[in-house]
């Protein structure tokens, strides 16, 4: 297979950042692991972050075992002003930082008539604080030459999940702050755009779509669902990773401000209806060929 057809390597066309240096939080596991090796393998140098320094140590490993580059590790919790703040010292160069992905976030389901004070401020302060703080800190690493920085949001925030309106109403702020920030940092040569992610498989998307349930949700919601090799209707984590190696880079050098879906088309509006059958009655022949379903 060619690289262009792997989701978990980069095509050669793709953009180089060589010798940047790069923070991605919750750069550990899911979709922050496949952006930090995206990252390395762009030839970015990248300092995951998390709370775990054990979940860091085997992202490291097995970025190092794979052939994508070394990372470096710093164990933080986003929602501590100073550990936030170490961690981007730690992934900085003389004092700079080129990139960063404020990618740590959390989840509480549950219902609005169900959830306290504590379950809302979980995603709240990770998604929206941390997010917050992560920016506040990179955006200083950054004043002296300018830089990128891309968070990590969900479909959530612009397409209503019933029973994770905690989650979703903390990616809605995220992409507000992102464009805020963008707003308020563009004039210090600072970018600052978002990626929404559909379902994907990690350990957490693989959970929540092995309901029968979820998984019909998810077919019947994603145009590209079960369109590749592979029956499977989750996205590669690697997709994401490779927009934002992109949002990082020279060629997105105009763009800020901006949140990009990558979702396999979840994040479209439900279809008001179908009309096949009258496509079928008009196009027979053709319909038959190249639509499947019935007659």
């Amino acid at each position: 297979m060619s690289a262009a057809g792997d989701p978990g390597r980069i095509a050669g066309q793709a953009p180089r950042l060589d010798g940047r240096t790069a923070l991605v939080t919750g750069g550990g596991t899911g979709i922050g692991k496949a952006i930090a090796f995206a990252l390395a393998e762009a030839g970015a140098v990248v300092t995951i972050c998390g709370p775990d320094a054990g979940v860091l140590a085997d992202a490291c490993a097995e970025s190092a075992a794979a052939g994508r580059g070394e990372l470096q590790a710093a164990t933080a919790d986003v929602t501590d002003e100073a550990q936030i703040a170490a961690a981007v010292d730690a992934a900085s160069r003389d004092g700079a930082l080129d990139i960063a992905v404020a990618n740590a976030g959390v989840a509480r389901p549950g219902s609005l008539l169900h959830l306290t004070a504590d379950d809302w401020m979980g995603p709240i302060g990770v998604n929206v604080l941390g997010t917050a703080l992560t920016i506040k800190s990179a955006a200083r690493a950054m004043r002296a030459k300018g830089g990128s920085i891309v968070t990590i949001s969900s479909i959530a925030a612009v397409r209503p999940v019933a029973f994770m309106a905690a989650y979703s109403v903390s990616k809605a702020a995220l992409d507000e702050l992102t464009r805020c920030a963008a707003a308020e940092l563009g004039p210090l040569g600072i970018r600052v755009n978002g990626v929404r992610p559909g379902w994907m498989r990690t350990e957490a998307g693989a959970a929540a779509a092995a309901s029968d349930a979820n998984q019909a949700l998810i077919r019947a919601s994603t145009p590209l669902a079960g369109s590749g090799a592979e029956d499977d209707p989750l996205g590669d984590p690697a997709y994401v990773a490779r927009a934002v190696v992109y949002l990082a880079s020279d060629q997105a050098a105009w763009t800020t401000g901006q949140l990009l879906g990558v979702c396999g088309g979840s994040s479209l509006p439900p279809s008001a209806g179908d009309f096949g059958y009258v496509a079928r009655m008009l196009y027979p022949g053709e319909m038959a060929r190249d639509f499947a379903g019935p007659e």
